[in-house]
């Protein structure tokens, strides 16, 4: 009877054991599940429990991992990934890099804080030393202006630059001000007096800073640029988009924290003063920035007006008007969204409410400071896009007094090109003044800028054919067929501005013979912002020797009833063009000789009156098609070649199109799906660029960059 209670009482025991570990396994496992998975939440979280988990020192093992040599992270890393042995091989490898640990996009302190917490609840001291690595890290890259660079040990170009975009250097002054005031999760022993001292110096470097790179305005301080050169502490470039500016939402975030110092001095009063008067002065109201889903399902940003808006900012104001500005990857600043591509429009933050945030706060803030200097601001009043203050979308001017030469209705385009020298050593400007020029032009040397006042009013019409032409030689060299002409060797050159039309095929014959608008057989062409028309074949016929030209095209409007009429031989990068066809293919290209040679045609539209191919090919060719829309019009049909019942040339590398993001109006047969990750060591999307069509060897954007003051549109 004895044994047999025991039994039963010993058996009771373990399931009951069993039963409540199985209730703690569960109810753990449910606590688990009520946390985030993803690493942008787990770093911000601030729930003790969570870092007594099993998966917080999952995760940590992963930060421990990632940690560099240098003591910080790098950026965009989901830390929280669960990783195969293969992958965690390849992490542990990096840990000796030197050129990506960051600050940008929250990169190292994020990491930092993370491990703080954890070391907080669990007191392991790899928690620790890691954090402690992180902190030297972040002491070892400041300026001794008191910036930090975005990158170190191993910056790149803008890397350099003192980095206030996207908060990095608000973001570590902050963590620098919680560790030396042992903020939560910073108590214990984390951070010992030697340390704090060394944390206060740095903090105190990072005000100073501050203070010296706030833009002066007339004599008064105003905002921030995202970044500042590291020597002058000048406004300074970065990514092509990103270009010296007033800039808003970094500045909201630079004066909060100069709003939470303890006891301000004079200079950080003016300062804070200075920046919310300009926040009241350059608010935008009536407006709001709405993000929509198309009837294709695509999404689209829009500036749009509301009367009931609430005030926003633009991220960019520029340095001569102070003016919102977008830019999209060719550094151009433009006033209207519209004018840039999809990829940027959709993919950036170009407007935002941050200052809105800093008005009740500043009020508060000046009372207890500074009452005798506290400015009057309002988010009631009208902003400077609907006072009078700013023109919102101020339309760019050419600077006339920066041309060589200004041709008139009536004058000669030719003469003005032979005033230039043989081969110039700076860029020859000449301007074409609105009207219409019944004249071949040929431009027979390089660096010629060749520029209309208004690309709708300022012509050049001419009817010719090459059967018909009347100038075949010029200067003992032979001529072809166009309404201009680039000769071999007229290399650098730019045209804009202008309408180019051959009109053979309805001023004298009906025929779509070759027509061409332009003709070049020089290299390094950029044609921009211009209509090219031709009643043929050929429009924009750009043949340099060799099929080895390079050349560039952006806001053109090419139309043509013929074939090919955008036909290059080389690379070629177009962007924000639009087609318009009727009846044979639009494009072309020629990349014999080397398998890098491509056409590449980014946020453009296709349409035709009549259903239209979109391309064809004679030769070995690449085509690369971006982000672009075709009508319905273009018919449902891959880029094919030229020929069904014969082969000129066998094309050895076969059928090279590769499209991302492309829709067609009525759908498709499957041929414009994304498939551009089969093209030989293509980037991401983003990452095909006129710089990445051209090897790195050409940037026609700089140089349009570099012009910009005589090609203003």
């Amino acid at each position: 009877m004895k044994n047999t209670f025991k039994k039963v009482f010993i058996g009771f025991m373990a399931f009951a054991m069993a039963t409540g570990s199985f209730a703690q396994q569960r109810a753990h496992k449910k606590d688990n599940e009520s946390y985030p998975k993803e690493w942008k939440q787990i770093a911000r979280m601030e729930q003790d429990s969570f870092f007594l988990t099993d998966e917080a020192r999952r995760i940590a093992e992963n930060v421990l991992a990632f940690q560099r040599c240098t003591g910080g992270w790098p950026k965009n890393i989901d830390m929280a990934r669960r990783m195969n042995d293969k992958e965690l091989a390849k992490v542990i490898k990096d840990k000796s890099r030197r050129d990506d640990s960051t600050i940008d996009n929250n990169a190292t302190t994020a990491q930092m804080i993370f491990l703080a917490r954890l070391y907080r609840q669990t007191k392991d001291i790899r928690y620790r030393d890691a954090f402690l690595q992180g902190v030297e890290y972040l002491l070892s890259g400041q300026y001794e202006n008191g910036g930090w660079p975005q990158f170190w040990p191993g910056p790149r170009g803008y890397q350099v630059h003192i980095t206030f975009n996207d908060d990095a250097i608000v973001n570590t002054l902050n963590m620098i001000r919680d560790m030396m005031n042992h903020k939560a999760p910073y108590e214990d022993d984390l951070i010992d007096k030697t340390l704090c001292v060394r944390l206060g110096k740095a903090f105190n470097k990072g005000i100073e800073c501050i203070l010296a790179t706030q833009i002066i305005k007339d004599g008064e301080p105003s905002v921030w640029c995202q970044q500042n050169d590291r020597e002058t502490l000048k406004p300074a470039p970065a990514r092509a988009y990103e270009l010296p500016s007033y800039c808003s939402a970094e500045s909201a975030g630079i004066v909060r924290l100069l709003m939470e110092l303890p006891a301000p001095d004079a200079r950080v009063k003016r300062a804070v003063h200075g920046a919310m008067k300009w926040f009241d002065r350059y608010k935008l109201t009536g407006l709001k920035c709405e993000r929509i889903v198309l009837a294709n399902g695509e999404r689209d940003t829009r500036l749009v007006e509301d009367p009931q808006a609430k005030p926003i900012w633009a991220r960019y104001y520029d340095l001569k008007y102070c003016e919102p500005y977008v830019c999209d990857r060719d550094g151009l600043p433009r006033r209207h969204l519209e004018e840039i591509g999809t990829e940027r429009r959709n993919g950036y933050s170009w407007y935002n409410s941050r200052p809105a945030e800093l008005f009740a706060i500043y009020n508060a803030w000046a009372d207890k400071y500074d009452p005798k200097h506290k400015v009057a601001i309002s988010l009631a009043t009208k902003g400077a896009n609907e006072n009078g203050l700013i023109e919102m979308y101020r339309r760019p001017m050419a600077e006339r007094t920066a041309f060589d030469v200004v041709v008139k209705p009536g004058e000669s385009i030719q003469a003005a090109i032979e005033k230039a020298p043989e081969i110039p050593t700076v860029p020859f400007k000449i301007l074409l003044l609105n009207g219409t020029y019944h004249q071949k032009v040929i431009i027979d040397r390089p660096n010629i800028v060749l520029v209309g006042e208004n690309r709708d009013s300022t012509r050049i019409v001419l009817a010719e054919t090459a059967q018909t032409r009347a100038i075949t030689e010029y200067h003992g060299r032979p001529v072809g067929n166009g309404v201009i002409v680039l000769q071999e060797g007229a290399d650098d050159c730019v045209i804009s501005g202008l309408t180019v039309y051959n009109n053979y095929g309805t001023a004298v014959e009906n025929t779509t013979i070759h027509q061409m608008a332009i003709f070049g057989r020089a290299t390094r062409t950029i044609i921009i912002n211009s209509n090219v028309w031709a009643d043929g074949n050929d429009a924009l016929s750009l043949w340099a020797p060799g099929s080895n030209g390079m050349y560039y095209h952006a806001d053109l409007y090419l139309r043509c009833p013929g074939v090919d009429f955008l036909c290059p031989r080389g690379w070629c990068y177009a962007t924000r063009c639009h087609f318009y066809g009727d009846s044979r293919a639009m494009i072309w290209h020629d990349g014999r000789g080397d398998k890098n040679k491509k056409l590449v045609i980014t946020n453009s539209s296709f349409d035709a009156k009549t259903p239209t191919l979109l391309g064809r090919y004679h030769h070995d060719s690449q085509f690369y098609l971006i982000k672009c829309k075709m009508s319905k019009n273009v018919l449902d049909g891959n880029i094919h070649y030229a020929y069904s019942d014969k082969v000129l040339d066998p094309c050895p590398w076969g059928l090279r199109t590769y499209y991302y993001g492309c829709t067609r109006e009525g759908g498709h047969s499957g041929w414009l799906n994304d498939n551009l990750k089969e093209a030989e060591n293509a980037p991401e999307f983003y990452g095909v660029t006129a710089k990445w069509t051209f090897n790195g060897k050409w940037d026609p954007e700089q140089r349009i960059r570099d012009l910009w003051n005589v090609l203003a549109y």
